[in-house]
């Protein structure tokens, strides 16, 4: 009978904020300009820097006198760094931003509709799953007369239509 192995340990955790703080360094390319960001010290950022290369086993930055700039494996770090930025505020925002529920009629040219909206949509279920949205596809004329007639909440247009609802929209893109 042989011994049972033990239980590989965990890797360790990335702290959010020295995440933040290392994101800053890479943006703004500077210790310093950073330290005022994210409201530290150049040398507590230097700190948190050594303990997260240490605790990766990789330089993340390359010093210059100046400026810094981020290795090959600072730049994989940046990526994975944004992404769970992002994500920690997503999930934050999901708890602490008043629940949105109920729905929207949303109108749109089938151009829009199927190049772009999916993805849209598909983002905007994600942060708020208690949202049903309707779509409807049509020409832009007959959108806007059904918004008009409030049995349409939002209708996204193409640029050059800006006679059929003068004044009642905004360009978003």
């Amino acid at each position: 009978m042989t011994a049972p192995r033990p239980e590989p340990a965990a890797p360790p955790l990335l702290d959010t904020e020295v995440l933040r703080s290392f994101v800053a360094i890479a943006e703004s390319g500077s210790f310093t300009r950073a330290a005022k960001q994210v409201f530290r010290t150049p040398s507590a950022l230097s700190m948190q820097i050594k303990r997260l290369e240490e605790t990766l086993g990789h330089p993340l930055f390359v010093r210059e006198a100046r400026q810094v700039r981020l290795t090959p494996e600072g730049e994989t770090l940046l990526g994975y760094g944004r992404r769970l930025l992002k994500l920690n505020q997503e999930a934050v925002s999901r708890f602490l931003a008043p629940s949105v529920e109920g729905t929207v009629r949303v109108g749109t040219p089938d151009d829009v509709g199927t190049r772009i909206l999916p993805q849209v949509l598909s983002r905007f279920a994600r942060s708020h799953p208690a949202v049903q949205v309707e779509v409807l596809a049509g020409r832009s004329g007959e959108l806007v007369r059904r918004m008009a007639e409030e049995r349409l909440d939002m209708v996204l247009i193409t640029e050059g239509n800006d006679d059929l609802a003068p004044g009642l929209g905004e360009v978003v893109h």
